[in-house]
């Protein structure tokens, strides 16, 4: 048998168990691996020698938002032109694919355009593949929605909602906290009937909305930013209140963006200095309940540090208000990597415009504060495969999987700078550089 491509030579990463295959020839044919082997004795159209380097899965980031790319809020278009839709495929898939994500699943953008980017999930070696929640369903409220979010009024409309998008080809959901009952339970169950995968942003400023605990009644298993943890425990009005004028006091208002991020932040110590039994509690029902996690923690980061891809920017936050920050976000990845060590799979979501360098710089970040490469690496890839549903064809080397590599030029299991390093990223079969 004659095969497509060999990448030959290989150190190959077993994300599940964090070991290194030394000398192994990765043997692919029609875009999926056929075969990993050492034997020498093989026929193949193409061949790349790894020479010994690390070669990995291509990473899954599992929330983006296009219209970050294509303009935010004020600026995204509200339709994708016909003659253009391969020009914005293009642009979206530039600011991931070069870095190594080769899947990346939506979290919400406008509907007018989901008939258009509803097959980027075709696997065409050129592009990430994008797959699609449609937009993040929301309850009716006064205020307008933003331009990525959808409205729907009672739990019939949510019902039919979530049957339309599967009627369209779309396996995944997501609802966003401002949703509420009774609309939230129709979409779990909803969506549960018809084997889709929900995905949720819980915790919010108003106690008055559900919480995660609340959610996990109601069966929801995928939780969107690790940020947004507190806001399920600071639940009683006099308590937000109280809070609230504890950050006002170190703060001031928060009504700028870096402001709004740090009073996520100032909520872990708050609770870590008086409620550390039920944010303990919490993570123990997230655990018996099976669910997953995500990250997003590049954004916040970068408000009060400098990184590889992002100088520290001049913004509204005191010398004081920085160095309390930093501690605070110490705290938070101290009970992201206590969530993880306790068995809840932490996956990676960058939700940010720069999407390809946020993830290498979240990478960065988790070995800084205690994650292993091996954590990293299953983080970045397996856990996300497997939260979006696509375990068994993506996020790990193996037979019958899709050929989407990673050969590095460094290692980061040497230096975790080297997570920034020269890549050679293979997509569904292909070379790409």
């Amino acid at each position: 048998m004659q095969y497509d491509l060999a990448i030959k030579n290989a150190t190959v990463l077993i994300v599940e168990t964090g070991e290194q295959k030394e000398q192994q020839n990765i043997l692919i044919t029609d875009g999926k691996i056929v075969k990993i082997t050492d034997q020498k004795n093989f026929k193949s159209k193409q061949e790349i020698d790894a020479q010994g380097k690390l070669v990995t899965p291509g990473f899954i980031d599992t929330h983006i938002h296009p219209t970050d790319v294509f303009g935010d809020y004020d600026e995204a278009p509200l339709y994708i032109p016909k003659d253009s839709v391969e020009n914005y495929r293009q642009q979206l898939s530039r600011e991931y694919l070069p870095y190594g994500i080769t899947t990346a699943l939506m979290m919400g953008h406008p509907e007018n355009w989901l008939d258009d980017i509803i097959q980027w999930k075709d696997g065409n070696s050129r592009y990430t593949d994008f797959l699609t929640c449609g937009g993040a369903l929301i309850s009716k409220e006064e205020r307008e929605p933003y331009i990525g979010h959808l409205t729907v009024d009672s739990e019939n409309s949510a019902k039919e909602k979530v049957i339309e998008y599967h009627h369209k080809g779309l396996e995944h959901i997501k609802v966003y906290h401002r949703l509420r009952e009774p609309e939230f339970s129709a979409v779990i169950k909803t969506a549960d009937s018809l084997n889709m995968k929900v995905f949720g942003h819980i915790g919010d400023f108003d106690p008055k909305r559900l919480s995660i605990q609340q959610t996990l009644e109601k069966g929801l298993k995928n939780y969107e930013h690790i940020a947004t943890l507190p806001y399920s425990i600071i639940r009683t009005e006099s308590e937000w209140e109280k809070f609230d004028t504890h950050f006002e006091s170190l703060f001031g208002r928060a009504n700028t963006l870096e402001k709004v991020l740090m009073m996520f932040l100032e909520a872990f110590r708050y609770i870590d200095e008086n409620k550390t039994d039920d944010i303990n509690e919490l993570i123990k029902q997230l655990g018996q309940n099976n669910t997953t996690f995500s990250t997003t923690l590049g954004l916040i980061h970068r408000q009060f540090k400098s990184s590889h891809y992002f100088p520290l920017s001049e913004n509204s936050l005191s010398k004081e208000q920085i160095e309390r920050s930093k501690a605070n976000f110490e705290i938070m990845m101290r009970y992201l990597k206590r969530m993880s060590e306790s068995g809840i799979p932490i996956r990676i979501a960058t939700d940010s415009k720069f999407g390809g360098k946020t993830l290498l710089t979240e990478l960065k970040i988790l070995s800084d504060y205690g994650f292993s490469t091996q954590e990293i690496f299953k983080i970045s890839t397996l856990n996300g495969a497997q939260a979006i549903g696509l375990g068994k064809e993506i996020g790990s080397i193996e037979k019958g999987k899709t050929a989407n590599i990673i050969i590095w030029d460094k290692s980061p299991f040497d230096n975790s700078e080297n997570y920034f390093s020269e890549k050679t990223i293979i997509k569904n079969g292909t070379r790409l550089n």
